[in-house]
C-alpha cells in the first residue's frame, strides 16, 4: 500500500505510468528514482514545440529560421504548411501552450488535481485542442490516457461537451481527431487508474 496525501496532482504522463505499473509510478513520482534515457528525441520535440509556440503567437521567427541549416528550414516550412498550423495561425480566438489545473473531488474519496498543458486550443464555435507529436500518433487514440485527461479537463475548464482533440504528427504529416463522447465516463476511467495507488 502506497502513502497518499489528501491532495495529489496527476498529469496524463504520470497516469499513463501508474496505469502501466504502480511500482514504477512510485519509484519515479514518490522516490524520484528513474533511469535516465536518451533524450535527443525529447529535445527535438521540445525545440519543435518552442518554435511553434513563437510562430503561432506571431513572434518574428526569422532569426531562428536563418540560423537553421537547409534541411531544418525545409522541415519547418513543411510544418508551417500543415492545414492545422495554417488554420491556427489565422485564428484570432486561440491559446498557445495553455496550462490547466482541474480539481476533482470524488464521492467518499480524497480530492486530486489533473494538470497539464494544451499545445494549442482554438475556441471558434468549438473547443479544439491540438497536440503536436514529433513522430508517431497514439496507437489507440480514443482510449489513450492523454485523450481521456485532455477531453475531460477541457470539458470542465470550458464547461462544455463540445470539445475535440486533434493529434498531429509533425514529421509524418498525419493527424487524427477525437471528439468528446458524452456516453464515455472520462472521470471514472481516470479515477480507476488513481485507485491503483491504494
Amino acid at each position: 500500500m502506497f502513502k497518499i496525501t489528501k491532495t495529489d496532482t496527476f498529469s496524463a504522463n504520470s497516469l499513463k505510468l501508474l496505469d502501466k505499473s504502480a511500482e514504477e509510478f512510485k519509484l519515479k513520482y514518490e522516490e524520484n528514482l528513474y533511469l535516465l534515457q536518451d533524450d535527443s528525441k525529447a529535445k527535438t520535440g521540445q525545440n519543435l514545440h518552442s518554435f511553434l509556440c513563437f510562430y503561432l503567437k506571431n513572434f518574428d521567427t526569422s532569426k531562428i529560421e536563418n540560423a537553421m541549416n537547409e534541411n531544418d528550414r525545409e522541415f519547418i516550412n513543411k510544418i508551417k504548411n500543415l492545414d492545422a498550423i495554417k488554420t491556427l495561425k489565422s485564428t484570432e480566438e486561440k491559446s498557445i501552450e495553455q496550462p490547466f489545473l482541474i480539481k476533482c473531488t470524488p464521492e467518499d474519496a480524497h480530492q486530486f488535481y489533473l494538470t497539464g498543458r494544451f499545445d494549442a486550443i482554438s475556441k471558434y464555435n468549438k473547443i479544439n485542442i491540438y497536440d503536436w507529436k514529433t513522430q508517431n500518433l497514439p496507437k489507440d487514440p480514443e482510449n489513450d490516457i492523454q485523450t481521456i485527461v485532455y477531453l475531460y479537463a477541457a470539458s470542465k475548464l470550458y464547461n462544455t461537451e463540445n470539445v475535440s482533440l486533434e493529434y498531429i504528427s509533425l514529421t509524418k504529416n498525419e493527424s487524427i481527431k477525437i471528439n468528446y463522447t458524452p456516453e464515455f465516463d472520462y472521470f471514472k476511467r481516470i479515477f480507476e487508474i488513481i485507485q491503483k495507488l491504494y
